[in-house]
C-alpha cells in the first residue's frame, strides 16, 4: 500500500508539472502571435506613410506643373501685348 500513495503523488506532480508545462507553452505562442500581429500592423502603417509621401510627391509635381504652365501663359500673354503695342505704333 505505501508504493500506492507514493504513484498517486507522483502522478498528481507529474499532472501539475504537464498543466504548467502546458501553460508555458501556451503562453509562448500567444506571445509569438501578438508579435506576429505588431510586425504586421507595423507593417502596414509603413505601407500607409510610403503611399502617403508617394501622394504628396505627385501632388507637388502637379503643382509644379501647372506653375510651368502659368508661367508659360503669362510669358506668352506679355509677348503678346508686346506685339499688339508695337502693332499701335
Amino acid at each position: 500500500m505505501p508504493n500506492d500513495n507514493f504513484n498517486l503523488m507522483s502522478s498528481n506532480t507529474n499532472k501539475g508539472s504537464n498543466a504548467s508545462s502546458n501553460n508555458e507553452l501556451t503562453t509562448a505562442k500567444l506571445a509569438i502571435l501578438g508579435g506576429l500581429l505588431s510586425t504586421l500592423g507595423d507593417a502596414i502603417s509603413t505601407y500607409a506613410a510610403v503611399l502617403a509621401l508617394e501622394e504628396l510627391q505627385k501632388t507637388k509635381s502637379e503643382s509644379n506643373k501647372n506653375d510651368d504652365k502659368i508661367s508659360e501663359l503669362e510669358k506668352q500673354v506679355k509677348y503678346l501685348t508686346e506685339e499688339i503695342n508695337q502693332q499701335k505704333r
